[in-house]
């Protein structure tokens, strides 16, 4: 299997398990719903990229690989360098979906 498949599968893994804590989280902590929408995005993109690796399966080439792996690590930096805007964003979002 290419490595940057089973690095996507790994991610995509990660932010799943991620959701379902949050899930349970959320039970004894309200805010916990703030991070509902910034970890679906992240699952959705990394869904994606693993579908684009998967895509790509047969292009054993080493610039893929790289694209690859700078496109997985990009949200992360956004988002946690941006963490007060999303998780504002987040609230904002939550605070329009309750009214």
């Amino acid at each position: 299997m290419n490595k940057l498949l089973k690095i996507a599968q790994v991610f995509v893994f990660t932010i799943l398990i991620l959701l379902i804590a949050v899930f349970i989280w959320q039970f004894f902590d309200a805010y916990a719903k703030l991070l509902f929408i910034p970890l679906g995005v992240l699952s959705i993109y990394y869904l994606l990229i693993y579908l684009f690796a998967k895509l790509l399966q047969q292009n054993q080439s080493k610039i893929w690989f790289y694209i690859g792996i700078v496109f997985m690590i990009i949200p992360l930096l956004a988002f946690s360098l941006a963490y007060k805007p999303v998780l504002e964003f987040s609230y904002n979002i939550l605070q329009t979906l309750g009214n």
